[in-house]
């Protein structure tokens, strides 16, 4: 009876100890339900209502009481989440939006900061700059004249207009749509993500300069306070310092940048970048250096800690808001109010009031990565780090030192004792980060950083001197303002230092490996197994057996994925080919049945940095650790503008390109770059011609069908002089063969080449076609379509189609037609006994 009840006792008393965790959980689990609940966040915000009166009324009857009241939370968490995910005001500007733009003339209120943007300079082809900010939707021109309206927009201005400022209301003509969604396995997500911060529409505002200002407002003072703080901040820096000065603010404000594109990538390879979001530490640096002015100036405590407090709320307000920021600025708010008020504080308890404030505010954020890595690295600290440092304690040392009343200790000892005492918690702190964070950083990004203990602690003490320079710069600055140039150069070191730092950690091999993201289940059962130990109702006997609990869940989940099991895709001897969608442009990564990867074509015309924002996320949604090959059928900037970056990114051994690729790129920048740096990269460039025959393995081979070795020298027939006139025609024409199934490739040939190709129409006859220049009709394009008869044809082009690319579906005779600009990424899978499906990621399901 005795060990019945015992158990049952310590839940009691652990539960009743920490009353806010048991309510941050039961909030937390009516978010998670909420999806599965009918969408009635009335009803459940009335049962939540009786349930609390009916637990007041019940509450002498304490089991009663307690169970009504857990009604009453859980109850809550439900109807908070679906009155933010489903409920909408009716005249909220998403009605008026569609997946395509559509003319439409707004007033906006500008409630936020406008910032320009200008494409990185690596990404290839740079982009002209454009303001961006997200503002409050006020009214709407209809047929019927002007009509009040509601909700936020992603707002684009192209070119910038240098007169608008935040706090004033505009009118403007521009395109109004939804927010695109994820087109690519891997792809980021923007619509989803927006949506969680409800936003449902985007607004595109082509020429800036006909927007017209109906109000000129004032900055509310904390937008004033912002703007102030950053001036300060960038006072002073050079152009040659813009990269410092970027990184500065994005590490002490949290602002972002895309000239932070490349940094960004090398901190997140190291496994580092959590060094770039403002965390706790930021919070804690800015309290030392508080404290440590008010003890020079012989402050009190308790003035000390209000002055710490109303220095961290101001921080927080100025920062880039975020669960990190908010997280943080409570926690230490409390500790500050516990310590004026002498009282103990209990951080579990307050990082649960933290998590239960901000999710009554917002409680979609539980589904947002930067809120799950904050609090669920912060809450693994604070119950982990004391059960693991113990282990790291050097016994023989302690019994040394405590002996040392009777003995003097040698020198080197008490050095040796007094450096592991400094070392030992941070040692502790970031393997405990690291075993917490590593799950949720799978899932959410698809990635294994094996390296990141030792990176963040070889970086936290000049991320800690950064972080000095940064708050100091902007106190310096206020102070003296004529030495702004001085102070920017002083804070810029230790910036400089930081960055240098993560270009050698991300040198190390094996520093990003890249895996799937797991299933729920999986990160769930790993963080049963991790928190087995601190259970408190288990049984001495049983304790001791779940020690190894924590070891085995790390096993079970660095392990797999280090041998290969994990992260590469399953060998079923399939030939894979995914027309990626990239908008105006084409990326077909083709998968071949021995694991090697080939890139055929690498480019777009529309999307800004192919490479990081679909290629390289596909690849690592299937588990691929580089590209083999880089074949180049068009000489075009919409199908070789990331060729270079996935060159040099993957480390590329060999380009294969027509071979009049080094005649058709003479006058074209792009492609004279693309060819300077094969060169000097030593990369291997293989040329094909008409009659060649390429062997892939493992039963794949690529016949060329075009052009030929000296097409623009050679009489040629007739078909082949014209097509030397045109543009496209110069490109490689491959079919595929695997299993006795093909896939046809024509890339942008048009209507010359088409008709050269057609004097042996047999050879073109297919199983798959990719559609020639994106699926563009000519006057040749029935007959061609006709001669290859394909059971299927996918189209590599962007959403809005033009009067050819609308010609194309006439002209092809019914046969099933895949856009990617619709349908998403399609693949085309050929098994080893020759089954041929194909499956789009997004529109129609998959067809045999």
């Amino acid at each position: 009876m005795s060990d019945g009840k015992v158990p049952a006792c310590r839940w009691t008393a652990a539960l009743a100890a920490r009353p806010a965790v048991t309510a941050a959980a039961l909030f937390i689990a009516g978010i998670v339900l909420h999806p599965a609940l009918p969408h009635r966040p009335g009803i459940f915000l009335g049962i939540a209502l009786v349930s609390a009166a009916a637990a007041v009324w019940a509450f002498r009857r304490c089991d009663a009481s307690v169970a009504l009241l857990a009604t009453a939370i859980a109850a809550s968490g439900v109807a908070a989440a679906q009155m933010q995910a489903y409920q909408y005001d009716p005249n909220d500007i998403a009605h008026y939006a569609g997946d395509e733009p559509r003319l439409a003339r707004v007033e906006l209120k500008l409630d936020e900061p406008l910032r320009t943007l200008s494409a990185p300079l690596a990404t290839g082809r740079p982009m002209p700059p454009r303001q961006v900010t997200r503002a409050k939707v006020t009214a709407l021109l209809t047929a019927s004249g002007w009509v009040p309206a509601a909700g936020r927009v992603l707002v684009q201005i192209d070119p910038p207009n240098e007169q608008l400022a935040m706090g004033q209301t505009i009118r403007a003509l521009g395109m109004l749509q939804r927010p695109a969604t994820a087109m690519n396995p891997g792809q980021f997500d923007w619509a989803a993500y927006y949506r969680e911060q409800r936003v449902l529409a985007s607004f595109a505002v082509p020429r800036s300069q006909g927007v017209q200002i109906v109000a000129r407002g004032t900055p509310s003072p904390l937008a004033r306070l912002q703007q102030y703080v950053r001036a300060k901040l960038e006072s002073g820096f050079t152009a040659k310092q813009s990269l410092d000065h970027a990184l500065l603010r994005a590490l002490v404000l949290g602002d972002r940048d895309p000239e932070l594109h490349d940094v960004q990538e090398q901190f997140r390879r190291t496994g580092t970048s959590h060094h770039l979001a403002i965390s706790g530490m930021h919070v804690a640096v800015l309290g030392g250096v508080i404290f440590g002015l008010c003890h020079l100036l012989c402050f009190r405590p308790r003035p000390s800690a209000w002055i710490g407090m109303i220095a961290v709320l101001v921080y927080g307000a100025v920062a880039l808001p975020s669960p990190p920021v908010w997280r943080s600025v409570i926690l230490c708010l409390s500790v500050g109010i516990g310590i004026c008020a002498r009282r103990a504080t209990d951080m579990v308890q307050l990082l649960a009031l933290s998590v239960l404030a901000m999710l009554v505010y917002h409680p979609l954020d539980l589904y947002n990565a930067g809120f799950q890595l904050s609090f669920g690295t912060v809450l693994g600290l604070l119950l982990l780090t004391p059960r693991l440092l113990p282990l790291l304690r050097d016994r023989d040392a302690d019994v040394v030192m405590r002996t040392a009343a009777y003995s003097r200790p040698p020198r080197m000892l008490v050095i040796r004792n007094a450096a592991w005492r400094w070392f030992a918690p941070l040692l502790a702190a970031s393997v405990v980060a690291w075993l917490v964070s590593m799950p949720l950083v799978a899932f959410h990004f698809s990635q294994l950083n094996p390296w990141a203990v030792l990176a963040s602690l070889l970086l936290a003490p000049v991320v800690f001197l950064a972080l000095i320079g940064g708050f100091l710069k902007v106190v310096l600055t206020m102070l003296i303002p004529g030495l702004a140039g001085a102070w920017a150069t002083l804070a810029a070191a230790p910036v400089s230092w930081m960055r240098h730092g993560v270009d050698l950690l991300a040198m190390l091999p094996g520093s990003d490996v890249p895996l799937p993201g797991r299933s729920v289940s999986f990160i769930v059962v790993y963080y049963a197994l991790l928190l087995v130990p601190l259970l408190p109702a288990v049984r001495p006997a049983v304790k001791r057996a779940t020690r190894l609990a924590p070891a085995m869940a790390v096993l079970l989940f660095v392990l797999i994925p280090l041998t290969g099991g994990a992260a590469r895709p399953s060998g079923d001897g399939a030939l894979r080919v995914t027309a990626l969608a990239v908008g105006a442009g084409q990326c077909c990564v083709i998968e071949l049945p021995d694991g090697r990867v080939i890139l055929l074509d690498a480019g777009s015309a529309t999307m800004n940095d192919p490479v990081r924002k679909c290629i390289a996320p596909f690849l690592r949604s299937r588990g691929r650790f580089g590209v083999d090959e880089v074949w180049l059928a068009d000489s075009d900037f919409d199908h070789i503008g990331a060729a270079g970056e996935i060159v040099r990114t993957f480390d590329v051994p060999r380009v294969v390109v027509p071979s009049s690729f080094e005649r058709a790129a003479e006058g074209r920048p792009a492609d004279e770059a693309l060819l300077e740096q094969i060169r000097a990269d030593g990369v291997e460039l293989k040329k094909l011609s008409r009659g060649q025959h390429v062997q892939l393995g493992k039963g794949v081979t690529v016949e060329v069908l075009w052009p030929p070795a000296d097409f623009y020298s050679r009489a040629g027939a007739p078909g082949e002089a014209s097509a030397r006139t045109a543009p496209n025609n110069s490109d490689l024409v491959l079919k595929f063969t695997y299993a006795r199934r093909t896939i046809l490739f024509p890339a942008d040939v048009q209507e010359p080449a088409q008709a050269a190709l057609l004097t042996s129409p047999e050879m073109l006859r297919c199983d798959a076609m990719l559609a020639p220049h994106h699926g563009s009709g000519e006057s040749t394009t029935a007959a061609f379509v006709a001669a290859a008869d394909p059971l299927y044809i996918v189209s590599s082009n962007d959403r809005t189609l033009t009067q050819k690319q609308r010609l194309f579906e006439r002209q092809i005779g019914g046969r099933p037609l895949f856009r990617t600009g619709r349908d998403g990424a399609v693949t085309i899978t050929i098994d080893r006994t020759g089954g041929l499906t194909v499956t789009p990621f997004a529109g129609r399901s998959q067809l045999p």
